[in-house]
């Protein structure tokens, strides 16, 4: 068999303390044709010595140093410096699962001539417990709302960058470049991805040990979330528009924005009390914005979730929008205070 070169990136920022166990994991795979590319993005702890040693400790491996531009940026720099013909990306607080992770990424991608190859993963908790998460999006119809909503909302395989092995011809080709949010810009860039009718594969191993890094951005008070989440739905829209796809991926539109109400809820309740009224403020300016206004309508509702499996979140959908429509925020607030109460708001 035919082994093609495969580039590793790692966007590098603050991450002294978990750098060499991540690229540990790369160096000991068992697959021969391997580059790692390091993008220190403006790190100032030991992170940016730490690269310069592993590089000079490996051939294979290369490094990037520049400002501080986000983990989007570190990964378009590290697109640009790779020469493999596929793409691994890598956070660096997280590590490979398993040593056999790249092959089997690599033969699969080979064998089924995909664009994008997608395992499973398992969350590595702070107590040190391992959960595997799985998403079966293998079982359904890739061109499907289901497979999107599946996989994007319900489970969130496909949003990450990370853990994916990418065709670099694909992303080149489609102009595929992570865009430059401040928050969520792995799920804007594989929504771009999705539209451009890629050819999916899955292996059923898990490829990343995901780290529940309690100092990372995810688990960090954001800024201006609202509106960086709804700059995510705007620009793809129009992102569809030149592609002229509008009608075909809607249902991804209106999903983020109303699992957008979800999580600006829960991420205000999170800091400032789980208070109905801190739900409440937050869902009334959310709601008020032009665009969500043009969004979250009933007929988009019943359009798009007709076309989904889960009569519970069918059910849910509807009543959110209908009761943000008679805009009665207190009472999908008091569904939330409640829903966080009972630990069921994990987004």
């Amino acid at each position: 068999m035919f082994y093609p070169l495969v580039s590793v990136i790692i966007p590098v920022y603050q991450a002294e303390k978990f750098l060499t166990e991540c690229v540990e994991s790369v160096r000991k795979q068992d697959y021969s044709e391997l580059e790692i590319v390091l993008v220190n993005d403006g790190s100032t702890d030991r992170s940016n010595q730490m690269c310069e040693e592993l590089a000079a400790a490996d051939q294979r491996i290369r490094v990037i140093h520049q400002n501080n531009k986000g983990s989007g940026a570190a990964r378009n720099a590290g697109i640009k410096e790779a020469t493999g013909k596929y793409l691994l990306f890598l956070d660096a607080d997280d590590k490979l699962d398993d040593s056999s992770a790249i092959r089997s990424l690599a033969a699969r991608a080979e064998r089924e001539q995909a664009d994008i190859v997608i395992g499973t993963y398992r969350r590595w908790r702070a107590n040190g417990e391992k959960v595997k998460c799985c998403s079966n999006l293998e079982k359904e119809n890739p061109d499907s709302a289901e497979f999107r909503f599946h996989g994007f909302f319900q489970k969130g395989t496909l949003s990450y960058d990370w853990g994916k092995l990418y065709r670099k011809s694909f992303l080149e080709s489609h102009d595929l470049w992570i865009p430059p949010y401040s928050y969520a810009e792995d799920k804007a860039h594989n929504f771009r991805c999705c539209a451009c009718h890629p050819k999916y594969a899955f292996v059923p191993q898990s490829i990343v040990l995901y780290r529940e890094n309690l100092q990372s951005l995810t688990y960090q008070p954001k800024k201006n979330l609202m509106r960086n989440w709804i700059l995510i739905a705007s620009d793809f829209e129009q992102f569809l528009k030149e592609k002229h796809l509008s009608r075909e991926y809607g249902d991804l539109i209106f999903f983020h924005l109303l699992i957008g109400a979800m999580y600006l809820a829960k991420e205000e309740m999170t800091y400032q009390g789980k208070k109905i009224r801190v739900a409440a403020k937050i869902l009334k300016q959310y709601s008020r914005n032009p665009f969500v206004e043009q969004k979250l309508t009933l007929k988009e509702c019943i359009r798009y979730t007709r076309q989904i499996k889960s009569l519970f979140w069918k059910l849910l959908a509807f009543t959110l929008v209908l009761f943000i429509q008679m805009h009665m925020y207190f009472v999908v607030a008091a569904v939330f205070v409640w829903m966080s109460s009972l630990g069921i708001d994990s987004l």
